[in-house]
C-alpha cells in the first residue's frame, strides 16, 4: 500500500469523526481508487456512506443505500473477517427496514462477532442492545446495554436507550 493511501484512509478517518462526512468520502473513494483490493478502505467508505444516510432526507438515503451495500459486500468479499466490515454489515442489517434487508438477528451475529474480535467499545454494544430489543429480548438488551455503559456511562443516547429499557418499551 502507498503513503498516499494510508494518508487517504488517517485523512479520511479524522473528517469522519469531525463530522465532515462528504469529505470523507471523498477521501475514502481515493483510498478504494488507488487500492480497489483494501477492504478497509471499502469497509471505511461504507462507514461515511452509512454517516450521510443518517444525516441525509429519505431521497438521498434512497441514493445512498446501494452505494453503501456495495462498498460492505466488497469488503467483505475481499476480507470476510475483518471485524470494520463486519461492523459496518451489522449496521446495515440493523438500520435498514426489513423490506430493505434488514434483520436484528443477523445484525447481532455481526456485532458479536466485532466484540469477540476486539472491537469492545460502548458503540457495538449498544448496536448488540438495539438489536436484542428489536428482538423482543430485554434481557440480552439490558446486558449488552450494561457493557455500553460500563465503557461510556456518560452517554447521553446511552442513559436515554437504559431508560426506554427500564420504562418497559
Amino acid at each position: 500500500m502507498s503513503d498516499n493511501h494510508h494518508e487517504w484512509l488517517l485523512q479520511g478517518r479524522r473528517k469522519l469523526a469531525g463530522g465532515q462526512f462528504q469529505e470523507a468520502k471523498e477521501l475514502f473513494e481515493q483510498a478504494v481508487a488507488e487500492h480497489p483490493d483494501s477492504a478497509e478502505a471499502h469497509a471505511w467508505l461504507a462507514a461515511a456512506y452509512g454517516r450521510l444516510i443518517e444525516i441525509g432526507t429519505m431521497l438521498e438515503k434512497m441514493t445512498l443505500l446501494p452505494d453503501l451495500e456495495n462498498e460492505i459486500a466488497a469488503a467483505l468479499d475481499l476480507d470476510p473477517a475483518l471485524p470494520f466490515a463486519r461492523r459496518m454489515n451489522g449496521a446495515r442489517l440493523l438500520n435498514a427496514p426489513e423490506m430493505l434487508g434488514g434483520d436484528p438477528a443477523a445484525a447481532a451475529k455481526e456485532f458479536t462477532y466485532c466484540i469477540d474480535n476486539g472491537m469492545d467499545e460502548a458503540e457495538i454494544w449498544a448496536s448488540l442492545a438495539e438489536c436484542y430489543l428489536k428482538l423482543g429480548d430485554r434481557s440480552k438488551a439490558s446486558q449488552a446495554l450494561q457493557e455500553a455503559l460500563k465503557r461510556d456511562p456518560e452517554d447521553y443516547k446511552l442513559k436515554d436507550l437504559w431508560q426506554h429499557l427500564a420504562d418497559g418499551h
